[in-house]
């Protein structure tokens, strides 16, 4: 059972070794490029036209959790002059345990642009993009994590609720075309919709899975469903019940590319208004769905498995070999059922909204601040940002920025934006701060890229506080 509940998540560990990002925080308000159009499709980035190559366009890398960080996972010996985990049995358990929440996430997302091609016509600008996206959410109790490190003597005589275990893995492509208008001399308002073709999913959704942990006996209740979109095969036995996967051979790569099977729709808002020298912007991005029908297969788990006999805390304290352990995982098969169907899904995409403002101290500096909110699986993910944003000349852009994210509150970030046209190279990290103390660090990113843009001469006529916000 726990082979089938954790399947998504080696999937979800050849997704990390990909490169996992989510969308910069300093980006938001760098509105020289294009790929701040993502966070708002309200904004209108200066020059008249921007092309962006495969790959090189747009390249991230990052990844995180909401409660750990590096100093939690890894720490000095007690005693001696080296390094060790807090798996090791001098290290603190109860330190690392009280650094957990009863639900925690782990969460990132990786996106890179195969083609982007973006155009200024008078008030109006539009922004074609081809993304291939990567994303990955998983909620897991502090319960595992305790029963793990001390076994089940903190849980005798009590129920064990699991049931907030969550994963889920998405690959992706995106085509958007954004579309935003400036009216008046005071709004400019964006949209941007996404039609999106799924390449591979994995999740699983538990509808209850406990342990009850007695003195002399083991109760353990597990209902679960997981989905799968892949390019697998179902093996079954000779009595027709579900035995396991197998790797599909001779996949056709290119048709495998450009299926379009999985199809979804999604959706970008965002406005802006102008206030004197100020600057006020909202946005929700992603708010859609993909529906899952090609290569699918939902495993559904069910049982209810007691055990008595055997002193269980052993199972987990020694490296225990021989017919009980046999038996133990025997029984455990025994008892709950695995049925498998070809069912299809639908599946978010995990909204986001952002909400910024931005007050110009002259012509050529900004101060901003930024909130992001994400929603998953019921649970909110905040972060903030203040950033000083200067143009000190053409085709030079530079912002420092400090975000509260993550639980950690020592995020210092900067960006950077090199010449105007025909190249573009921009480079920027909320946390670059995590190469000076990476050891109270819980997440990371980094983002770079080259843009073509052309007719980047700053025009200033009829609104001067617009032109000189947005245009230049």
């Amino acid at each position: 059972m726990f082979t089938y509940l954790l399947l998504p998540i080696i999937f979800l560990g050849v997704a990390v070794s990909s490169g996992w990002a989510q969308h910069s925080q300093t980006l938001y308000f760098m509105q020289r490029l294009p790929q701040s159009t993502h966070m708002n499709p309200a904004i209108q980035p200066s020059c008249n036209v921007y092309i962006g190559l495969p790959v090189v366009n747009s390249l991230q890398l990052s990844g995180g959790n909401d409660r750990l960080t590096l100093a939690d996972v890894i720490m000095k010996h007690p005693t001696q002059d080296s390094l060790i985990t807090f798996l090791h049995p001098l290290a603190d358990k109860e330190a690392f345990l009280d650094q957990l929440k009863a639900k925690n996430g782990v969460f990132a997302q990786a996106h890179t642009n195969l083609f982007y091609l973006g155009f200024r016509v008078r008030d109006w600008y539009f922004g074609f993009n081809i993304s291939e996206r990567q994303q990955m959410q998983l909620t897991y109790p502090k319960d595992i994590a305790t029963l793990l490190l001390k076994g089940n003597d903190p849980f005798k005589n009590e129920v064990m609720d699991l049931s907030a275990f969550n994963t889920q893995v998405m690959y992706f492509r995106e085509y958007g075309l954004a579309v935003s208008k400036k009216v008046g001399s005071d709004w400019t308002f964006g949209v941007r919709p996404k039609l999106l073709f799924g390449k591979g999913y994995a999740d699983t959704e538990i509808d209850d899975m406990s342990i009850y942990w007695g003195t002399d006996s083991v109760r353990i209740n597990g209902k679960a469903r997981v989905n799968i979109s892949a390019p697998v095969d179902v093996v079954h036995d000779n009595e027709g019940n579900f035995n396991g996967f197998e790797e599909r051979d001779n996949i056709d790569v290119m048709d495998y590319a450009l299926s379009s099977n999985n199809m979804g729709f999604a959706i970008d808002l965002g406005a802006t208004y102008n206030y004197d020298r100020f600057v006020f912007s909202a946005s929700v991005v992603d708010l859609g769905f993909i529906k899952w029908k090609d290569d699918v297969n939902q495993l559904l788990v069910d049982g209810t498995f007691d055990y008595t006999g055997v002193d269980v805390s052993s199972e987990f304290d020694d490296d225990v070999e021989g017919e009980p352990v046999d038996d133990l995982l025997d029984s455990l098969e025994n008892e709950f059922t695995v049925a498998d169907q070809r069912i299809s899904f639908s599946k978010g995409l995990g909204t986001k909204l952002f909400a910024g403002a931005s007050y110009q101290l002259t012509e050529r500096v900004d101060v901003a601040f930024l909130s992001r909110t994400r929603v998953w699986d019921g649970k909110i993910n905040q972060a903030f940002t203040l950033s000083a944003n200067t143009r000190p000349l053409r085709g030079l852009a530079f912002s420092l920025s400090y975000s509260i994210m993550d639980r950690t509150y020592n995020n210092l970030g900067a960006g950077l934006i090199l010449g105007g046209a025909p190249f573009q190279f921009y480079i920027m990290s909320d946390n670059f701060s995590a190469a000076l103390w990476g050891h109270k660090t819980s997440a990371f990113n980094l983002r770079f890229g080259l843009n073509l843009a052309f007719g980047c001469k700053k025009k200033v006529k009829d609104f001067p506080m617009i032109e000189s916000e947005f245009i230049r």
